[in-house]
């Protein structure tokens, strides 16, 4: 019983520090990334508000309407939530959902290279 109890505790712990990670935050603003998809190249708009994924905007693509629509779909509002563009792609649409993420994440690294020239 009482080692049960010690396993409950360590989970407990861990549990309980593993959302203490420092969260990413990014200099507010728009930002413009683009990654090649499978069959074309994707152009995103990312917003950033209060240093967070705030919006993320497909401006151009031309991937099949099938794959683009459940990713185009479900992957930006995951990346929002997390903030962060560690999210799990659409099954089905893996390449697709890879070259998303690709786009949004150039995006957010010009944004950190911006910061990093201020």
């Amino acid at each position: 019983m009482k080692k049960l109890l010690y396993i409950f505790l360590g989970v407990l712990i861990v549990y309980s520090f593993s959302g203490c990670q420092e969260e990413q935050r990014y200099e507010d603003g728009i930002y413009y990334g683009e990654s090649e998809g499978y069959y074309s190249i994707i152009k995103v708009e990312v917003e950033v508000k209060h240093g967070k994924i705030y919006n993320i905007t497909i401006l151009e693509h031309n991937e099949p309407e099938i794959l683009a629509k459940i990713v185009f779909e479900e992957l930006p509002p995951s990346i929002i939530k997390n903030n962060s563009v560690d999210v799990d792609v659409i099954s089905g649409a893996t390449y697709t959902s890879e070259s998303l993420l690709q786009a949004v994440e150039s995006a957010l690294i010009k944004n950190n290279l911006n910061e990093v020239e201020q």
